[in-house]
This record gives C-alpha cells, sequence and structure tokens, in this order.
C-alpha cells in the first residue's frame, strides 16, 4: 500500500457488522491500525444504530447474521447515504442475493472464507472510489466541469459502439424494435448493441457495469466494442453464429482486465426467425417481460449470476417465439427510479405499463408521467 492510500486510511471511520466473534477479533487485529475509527456491530440492526449516529465512510457487513441481515441493513443505509462504500461477505452462491446486492451498488463481495490479502485488495479499491469521490468535489468546489465539446465527443465515441443495425428499419420478428438510451453522466456504465447477423438471425446485446463513473463505463465499452467485432468476424467469414462460442470469447478477452471484485451484468439474445426461437444467457439483469398471443405478461428470469473475473460456468437457456407479440429488454436504471410523490420504485408499475403500451412512444409516456426525476443510466429495448 502506497503511503498517499495509507494517508488517506487513516482519515476514515470503518464499521464492521459481524455476528462470528472470531471474525470480529481479526477485524479488531486489522483495522485499528489502518483506520482513524473503527465501530463493531453483531447485527444489521446494530449496525443501522452505529451508522446513524456517527460519520462512517466504509461500512464491511456480513450477509447472514441474526435480527437484521447485511442486505436488509445496506437497504436502509442507502437512503441513508447512496454512495458510502459497502462491502459484503458473502459465499456468492444465490443469484438473488446477488442481483439485490448489486442493485443497491454494494462497493465489492468478499468470498468467505477469505485472506488477509483479499481483505486488503477490496478495500483497496473501496477506498480508491473514495479518492475519485473527493476529487470529484474539489473539482466541483473549483468549478471544473468538462467542456461542451469534450463532452460531445465522449457522447459521439458512446454512440459509435452503441451499433444499431435496426435503426432504419427498425423491424425484428416483424415487430416494431426502439431503443430508449438515457445516460446519466457523460460516462455511462450502460451499453447495448443491436445486430443483424443475416437475413434471419439478430443479436441483442445489453450491459450494465457495476458502480458509476470512468471504470463502469470503460468495462460496458470494452464489451460492447469486442462483441460487436465478434458479430463482424462471424458476418465476414460467414460462419453459423454460435452464442456459446462468443460468450467463451468474451469472457477470454475481458477478465484479465476487469478489477478483482468488479462484476458485470448483461444481456445476451439471439434471435432466430426461422426457428422462431430466443437463445439467451442473462446475468443478473431485470426479467426480461414478453408476451404472446394472450394478455398475460410473462418473465425471462436471470438464468447466470454476474459476469466476473472468477466465472467459469455459463448457462444458455432457449425460448419458443412463435407467438411473441411484444418484448422489454432493460437495464435495473429504468425499474429502480423513484415514483414522484411515494416511497415506490418503478418496478411496481412497469408491468402494467408494459402491458398497456402498444409504442415505444406510449411507454415512454406512461413511465414519465411517474418519474419526474432520472436516478440512473436509462436502457431499454421494446419490440411491439
Amino acid at each position: 500500500m502506497n503511503d498517499y492510500i495509507s494517508d488517506i486510511y487513516k482519515t476514515l471511520d470503518i464499521l464492521c457488522v459481524e455476528s462470528d466473534l472470531k471474525t470480529i477479533e481479526i477485524y479488531k487485529k486489522i483495522f485499528p491500525r489502518m483506520f482513524k475509527n473503527l465501530y463493531c456491530a453483531k447485527n444489521g440492526l446494530e449496525g443501522l444504530e452505529y451508522f446513524q449516529k456517527n460519520e462512517i465512510d466504509i461500512v464491511i457487513t456480513r450477509y447472514n447474521m441474526p435480527v437484521c441481515n447485511g442486505l436488509q441493513m445496506s437497504r436502509k443505509i442507502r437512503k441513508i447515504d447512496a454512495s458510502v462504500p459497502i462491502i459484503m461477505v458473502t459465499s456468492l452462491q444465490s443469484i438473488d442475493i446477488l442481483k439485490e446486492a448489486i442493485d443497491l451498488h454494494i462497493t465489492g463481495f468478499l468470498k468467505r472464507p477469505f485472506t488477509t490479502a483479499s481483505l486488503l485488495s477490496v478495500f483497496n479499491q473501496a477506498v480508491k472510489s473514495i479518492i475519485v469521490d473527493r476529487c470529484i468535489m474539489k473539482e466541483q468546489s473549483q468549478k471544473i466541469t468538462y467542456s461542451t465539446y469534450q463532452e460531445g465527443v465522449t457522447f459521439a465515441k458512446e454512440k459509435i459502439i452503441t451499433k444499431n443495425d435496426l435503426q432504419e428499419e427498425e423491424r425484428l420478428f416483424k415487430l416494431t424494435c426502439k431503443v430508449i438510451y438515457k445516460p446519466k453522466d457523460i460516462l455511462s456504465g450502460d451499453s447495448y448493441i443491436i445486430r443483424k447477423i443475416n437475413e434471419n438471425e439478430y443479436f441483442i446485446f445489453l450491459v450494465d457495469g457495476m458502480g458509476k463513473g470512468i471504470s463502469a463505463s470503460v468495462t460496458a465499452m470494452l464489451c460492447s466494442s469486442f462483441v460487436n467485432y465478434s458479430i463482424d468476424v462471424f458476418k465476414e467469414e460467414k460462419k453459423s453464429f454460435s452464442l456459446e462460442k462468443l460468450l467463451r470469447s468474451l469472457l477470454t478477452f475481458i477478465q484479465p482486465n476487469l478489477l478483482e471484485y468488479e462484476v458485470l451484468c448483461a444481456h445476451f439474445m439471439h434471435f432466430n426467425q426461422n426457428k422462431k426461437v430466443l437463445n439467451y444467457a442473462i446475468f443478473s439483469m431485470p426479467p426480461v417481460l414478453y408476451m404472446l398471443d394472450t394478455a398475460e405478461v410473462c418473465k425471462l428470469k436471470s438464468n447466470n449470476t454476474p459476469l466476473a473475473s472468477y466465472t467459469k460456468k455459463v448457462v444458455l437457456n432457449t425460448l419458443d417465439l412463435q407467438k411473441l407479440s411484444k418484448m422489454l429488454i432493460y437495464s435495473d436504471g429504468l425499474n429502480e427510479n423513484i415514483v414522484h410523490g411515494s416511497q415506490e420504485n418503478y418496478n411496481t408499475y412497469i408491468t402494467e405499463d408494459f402491458q398497456r403500451a402498444e409504442s415505444v412512444e406510449e411507454f415512454e409516456y406512461l413511465y414519465q408521467k411517474k418519474i419526474k426525476i432520472q436516478e440512473d443510466d436509462i436502457t431499454y429495448i421494446l419490440l411491439t
């Protein structure tokens, strides 16, 4: 650890929420030498009380605890502070737990059992995010912002990478295919591509980099660029498209470029118009909503944990699209926005609005009626 980062550690207060006494003893041996102040709690309820009464800079919490678990506590902390780094200690076995943790913008994950080296590694990443935040605050105080020119160039580069082969014809499976892409900031953690492989096959890729800022944006753009290049090679060499080969190649390419505890959420959707089937792999993204020839809204749920440096197994599934009439593919920025005048998020209403909307314009109208402030990058692809 260099002297600069070590000096930053000594200005920070850490909250450790852990029910295991042996782990607490480990924390008490390591952290007092590193941090300004150490607070320890034995469950999530006690941890929340410490957080409310003190100026906490970093939280490390176990997931499985009595009274109030780590996710329940983190959800309440996020209502108080949307950006404080939270590190989750868990076995990383449940897709649902990981998905909720990512939705809460958990900064890093620590696999149990952990070593001192892995503990320090994940903390270094968290402290770096604090350094970035402090630099941003310093720039804001000095009124340093991107120039209009740089903003335009950056967004133009993102638009080139987010390639859409259906931008003009807007037809897929005889359905209208339209995209809404609204980055919250210049550097977006969302990226997407829609490619026409041949007359009968189409591919949709939507990725959401974990966290905000440069790291998430760079990773998302790297993935989209690689997928674009791979599809260009498939087309040029006139080879049969294989979703499994594409996924394996992307993993080989992206894993060495990921931070140790960085994860990606993504939709990989391969449409075959002749066979009327969808081959897909969904990595901890919100469920794809779709309708067949009935009024019932169906959900295509995630079948993989997030993409990470340690991902090895990939699950692919198939969906029969013989009677497809409508489909919505989206990142979590759409459903997590808070509804105006309430404490609910848009996830409560998204199914109803999807069911009612006959076009992307109508869906956007229904959405905008409920959401007044955009809180995250919003990307969705609607087939009607």
